[in-house]
């Protein structure tokens, strides 16, 4: 009321929305600019005080307040791949039954991956491009407030979208309404992934860190095997509009849940001034110091190992996920729920490698990358006995122990590979944790989109199949040498806290560092400059 209050007469002493220091009061907190100056040296609490949304965002938390935000990120995933799970196990057979041709089915379904690829690579050219052009400032490392709320409005704004094309669904089912509607939800989806997992690592540290990503991880691969048991189930009891209407519903209620994780960011107390202005000129020298941040990004030992795992698991789940309704409805002529039943079984295999995974994680310090090829090659061989089962041995329990195999598989690839992207986003500094994010976000996108279009060409050719989950068998155990390729013998702390390349310090008992102390010694290696001369 002091802030607005009417003119009585003449003009009043107190201007209309101007702070009334000499008053006393405090000047607005919402405002853009400060508006007297502080002494930052004698008054940075009172800053920190009056500007909550500058202050650097508190990444320790109660387990009971982390819990609730875990919740809140990994429903937004789960929200998001249920839109696309769940019509899984009917909508094929429903958009055959009505004479639709193969491709335009698996478009229909696939469309979700191809945009979302598209929308990942948006995303990935506008922080390289950031990356490359802005001048970095002393204050890059923190993240205040008000950059984590405005990134979970932005988590909102894609449900919305989401809210709106699942509506449109639930009216119109048709073909031509589900590939529009599927197209959108892959856009938004994009934003969802980029933002879910960032906030995932920057809100959280140390053992709560472990548990975000395990349950972002959880969130994306259990959705979509389990929810097309979900889907089977509403669809067979209620029709196919029901699945659509529930899917809504969740939705929104994601977005209260969102609203609340918000109001529960809080600060530490250290006030952080306003950056200056980035400098956005393509000049030599920009564009020079540009291409070293991205050079040294793209050199990321851990992010070429969890990009190379993500890609390859991401394209035989998405290969298996096409194909799989189409095999078991003409390979083993099973209904909707049953297939549904399928994904459930699969669906808790992964829940429990992948809670296991996250358990472990910390004690497997130098072995992670290992860890994570190992379980891929393993992943390959299961997927292609999933579907030899209809040719040497055609039982329903054979199937079964293929397909709990197969989930195992997807539990150890899919986690660690979530698991060693928070340490490499970790490890980055200012817009080049969000280049990271960014681009392992887009691989696997890329991974689903080729899974999604092999999937859908082969989805009536049994013969091929059959050559195509063979040949992801020799590509898992490429990838997986090719992991351990890239971790070496010496580069001990891949997933750790530590990096020789980054020159931190290096387990006591490692040769590398009898060799370091051996050279320092001499006095012909620094340590600072150690981990690049290595």
């Amino acid at each position: 009321k002091l802030f607005h209050r009417r003119r009585r007469g003449g003009r009043s002493s107190l201007h209309r929305g101007r702070p009334l220091l000499a008053a006393g009061m405090p000047p607005n907190p919402m405002a853009d600019e400060a508006p007297f100056a502080v002494n930052a040296d004698s008054n940075e609490g009172i800053e920190a005080s009056l500007y909550p949304s500058r202050q650097v965002v508190s990444r320790t938390h109660s387990w009971l307040v982390a819990a609730f935000m875990f919740v809140g990120l990994s429903m937004c995933i789960t929200v998001d791949i249920l839109q696309y799970s769940m019509p899984l196990a009917f909508l094929p057979s429903v958009l055959e039954d009505r004479g639709h041709e193969p491709m335009e089915i698996a478009t229909a379904i696939g469309v979700y991956y191809w945009t979302g690829f598209a929308g990942g690579l948006v995303i990935t050219s506008y922080q390289v491009y950031k990356l490359l052009v802005e001048t970095p400032t002393e204050q890059e490392e923190e993240v205040t407030v008000g950059t984590i709320r405005r990134q979970i409005r932005y988590l909102i704004y894609g449900l919305f979208f989401g809210t709106v094309t699942l509506m449109l669904q639930a009216l119109h089912p048709h073909v031509q309404m589900h590939t529009w509607c599927r197209f959108v939800q892959g856009m938004a989806g994009a934003v969802i992934f980029f933002y879910a997992f960032l906030l995932s690592v920057q809100l959280f540290t140390g053992r709560q860190q472990t548990a975000a990503m395990t349950a972002a991880s959880m969130a994306l691969n259990v959705a979509e095997v389990l929810g097309s048991t979900l889907g089977a189930w509403i669809y067979d009891s209620y029709g196919q509009r029901a699945v659509f209407w529930a899917l809504m519903v969740a939705s929104v209620i994601n977005q209260a849940v969102l609203v609340g994780v918000i109001l529960m960011v809080r600060g530490d107390g250290t006030f952080k001034p306003p950056s200056p202005t980035h400098a956005v000129a393509l000049t030599r020298e920009n564009m020079a110091e540009g291409c070293q941040r991205l050079r040294k990004v793209l050199q990321s030992r851990r992010m070429a190992c969890s990009v190379i795992l993500i890609i390859t698991a991401a394209a035989v789940k998405a290969s298996v996920e096409e194909v799989l309704p189409f095999h078991a409805d003409h390979r083993w002529g099973l209904q909707p729920l049953e297939i549904g039943h399928l994904f459930a079984v699969i669906a808790v295999a992964y829940i429990g490698s992948a809670v296991a995974a996250g358990r472990i994680w910390e004690q497997l310090k130098e072995t992670r990358v290992l860890f994570g090829a190992v379980w891929l090659a393993f992943l390959g061989f299961a997927t292609w006995g999933v579907f030899l089962t209809a040719t040497f041995w055609k039982s329903r329990g054979v199937l079964l122990a293929w397909l709990i195999f197969y989930g195992i598989g997807l539990g150890l690839t899919h986690t660690p590979a979530a698991l060693l992207l928070a340490d490499a986003v970790e490890h980055e500094q200012g817009r080049a944790k969000e280049a990271v994010n960014a681009i392992w976000n887009t691989m696997w996108e890329a991974g689903g989109s080729i899974g999604f279009l092999l999937g859908g060409l082969l989805a009536e050719d049994y013969a091929k199949q059959l050559q195509l989950f063979g040949s992801y068998t020799i590509c898992c155990s490429a990838s997986a040498l090719a992991m351990m390729m890239l971790a070496g013998v010496g580069w001990f702390c891949v997933g750790g806290k530590e990096s020789h390349r980054e020159g931190a310090p290096m387990s006591k008992d490692s040769p590398l560092a009898a060799m370091k102390d051996s050279l320092t010694a001499a006095g012909t290696v620094r340590h600072k400059d150690y981990g690049s001369a290595s």
